[in-house]
């Protein structure tokens, strides 16, 4: 093969890959863009839940006596255990921690094995319960960790995709805890 062959079909795969690479990039930004799809200010799905005890409960249970945090997440995300073990832990065991804050961590989907999520909820502070695809999809928490903070109005005031820290979470839970006011 000539020297100007190889340059041309080098050329070409250069200009295909740049087109598939941007491609590529372009949706991601655009998933990026939409990863919570629920607006903060909007009214918080209703649900019926029930945790690893066997209580089950509403979301709207919650109105008028307790801020409710969500934490979607995937039983095999590295990300969600080390939120939940370096975040959440911490926050749930503070003694500044208000009494009238429920946190719940929940799967993204039914298809969990039931043992395993046991196991993991054993020894903490929070609740742990089997979420759904339907739930995930109406909080638009395709993404784990997706944290979603529900005021005692029932109001979302915070949603957003990824773990964070405890002071932004105790920032984000007064937010709410004031907006409930």
């Amino acid at each position: 093969m000539d020297t100007k062959t190889l340059f041309g079909a080098l050329l070409i795969a250069g200009i295909l890959g740049g087109f598939a690479i941007n491609g590529y990039f372009m949706d991601n930004e655009s998933l990026d863009d939409n990863i919570i799809d629920v607006e903060v200010g909007n009214e918080a799905p209703n649900f019926k839940i029930t945790d690893t005890e066997g209580n089950s409960f509403n979301l709207s249970d919650f109105e008028n006596e307790k801020v409710v945090v969500l934490e979607f997440m995937n039983m095999g995300c590295g990300s969600c255990h080390n939120f939940e073990k370096n975040v959440l832990k911490s926050f749930c065991n503070n003694t500044t921690m208000p009494q009238d804050v429920a946190v719940i961590s929940l799967t993204q989907t039914e298809n969990v094995n039931q043992e395993d999520l046991n196991e993991r909820a054993e020894g903490k502070n929070w609740a742990y319960a089997l979420g759904s695809e339907e739930m995930t999809d109406a909080f638009g928490a395709e993404r784990s960790p997706s944290i979603v903070i529900i005021d005692k109005n029932g109001i979302i005031t915070f949603s957003e995709s990824g773990a964070m820290t405890e002071g932004e979470l105790e920032e984000k839970v007064n937010e709410a805890l004031t907006n409930s006011n």
